[in-house]
């Protein structure tokens, strides 16, 4: 067992997943495969490679980005790594970065992958893609008052200790809006975040998730977040801490 787990949530992956595993065992990381019933098999494929440190949650019927990353955190917090490190499963992160941020993780309670900073980047992204994921960043940036620049991204690496004094129950966000809430719940409990550049290149294989019910979710919510702040309700956001 390593000091540190990777987290990744699939569902119909199978087509990219197997790339990533073998890149990953570059790592001295662990991995944590989350599943949600994928019709394509991809959790039988993982299973198939038996990789040695690379372990399958087989989370059930699909119920969204946000429940597999908090099935993959109680895991592994039970387990007692001392890094938690999430990653998407198409391939659009890449293993160097993740490996940079490896490096800086331990001076941290929260390593931050980000594409819209001086040395990140975007590839194969269409100009609408990238309005929306700046905008999304900018208006949540906007109303929950945080300074960082990508609060929609998935490459991160969370301290084990801030982890166990977080309250998973209160996080309700299920699509890429669980992003910007982890982070929301991370500046509530005082965590030293740190934000690294990286270079995202779309997927190449699969398909998509996002939707506009994904897009839908993280505008109302974030929209309710800014009003509870400008009227101060629920200002000292306990409800994040256990």
């Amino acid at each position: 067992m390593y000091e540190i787990a990777l987290l990744i949530p699939t569902y119909n992956e199978a087509q990219s997943i197997v790339e990533l595993l073998q890149n990953l065992q570059k790592l001295s990381i662990d991995v944590i495969v989350i599943d949600d019933d994928s019709p394509d098999g991809t959790s039988s494929i993982v299973k198939k490679l038996a990789y040695p440190h690379v372990r399958v949650i087989d989370n059930g019927y699909k119920k969204g980005i946000g429940n597999a990353y908090i099935s993959g955190f109680k895991t592994a917090c039970d387990m007692g790594y001392k890094k938690i490190a999430t990653m998407d499963a198409d391939g659009s992160h890449s293993v160097e970065n993740l490996n940079q941020m490896v490096e800086l993780c331990w001076r941290y309670d929260v390593v931050m992958g980000t594409r819209w900073i001086k040395g990140g980047s975007v590839t194969n992204w269409s100009f609408h893609r990238q309005f929306l994921s700046q905008f999304g960043t900018w208006y949540a940036r906007k109303c929950l008052g945080l300074p960082y620049k990508d609060l929609t991204g998935g490459l991160r690496i969370y301290d084990l200790d801030l982890l166990q004094k977080m309250n998973f129950s209160a996080i309700q966000s299920n699509g890429y809006c669980f992003q910007i809430e982890m982070i929301r719940a991370c500046v509530s409990l005082n965590a030293r975040i740190f934000e690294h550049p990286i270079q995202f290149v779309e997927r190449r294989d699969g398909v998509s998730k996002m939707s506009k019910s994904i897009v839908a979710e993280a505008f109302y919510r974030v929209s309710i977040w800014g009003f509870q702040r400008i009227f101060r309700i629920n200002a000292d956001k306990l409800h994040y801490v256990k």
